[in-house]
């Protein structure tokens, strides 16, 4: 073998997975929907919630980074960054108290409207990706090429060319 070993997931066992487990997740959301208390007391609340914004602030520092160096995984961190903001909006307002509600309400103003612009920063790299490398194709209408494709291509491809730092 020429390169270090890689898991390889056909496309339809892919296809199946993603379906099998959207299926599987809606089964588990009507479930819990009918089986959860009204009222529940967590004992790890703190760490749920400092994780949540862990998290946020590790996708927030790689995107940072990837728009720092230029590198297409910005659209990653961004998607990522803005994903886990909206569910912490969700979550602030979902978990919030009485007197808890103003200020939770106040963060979904910063929340979402950031999210929504990490949204758009994600979408406008994927365009300026897609017109860069695919001569104005919309994103929408390009193909992941075939295994044996991206082999091709990636042995074209000097290393400088893929990072002008090497």
């Amino acid at each position: 073998m020429n390169g270090p070993s890689r898991f390889r997931l056909q496309r339809s066992s892919l296809l199946t997975l993603l379906v099998v487990s959207a299926l599987a997740e809606a089964a588990w959301t009507v479930y819990l929907g009918w089986r959860l208390p009204r009222h529940y007391v967590a004992d790890d609340w703190r760490i749920a919630w400092v994780g949540l914004d862990g998290a946020q602030v590790v996708m927030l520092v790689g995107a940072a980074w990837a728009a720092w160096r230029r590198r297409a995984l910005l659209i990653v961190f961004t998607t990522a960054a803005g994903t886990l903001l909206l569910v912490d909006a969700w979550f602030d307002v979902m978990t919030a108290r009485g007197g808890d509600l103003d200020q939770s309400i106040a963060f979904l103003f910063l929340e979402i409207p950031w999210a929504l612009v990490l949204f758009y920063v994600s979408y406008r790299v994927m365009y300026q990706f897609a017109n860069a490398h695919f001569n104005g194709v919309a994103v929408r209408r390009i193909m992941i090429p075939n295994h044996t494709h991206v082999v091709e291509v990636a042995e074209k491809i000097e290393p400088r060319e893929l990072d002008p730092d090497l």
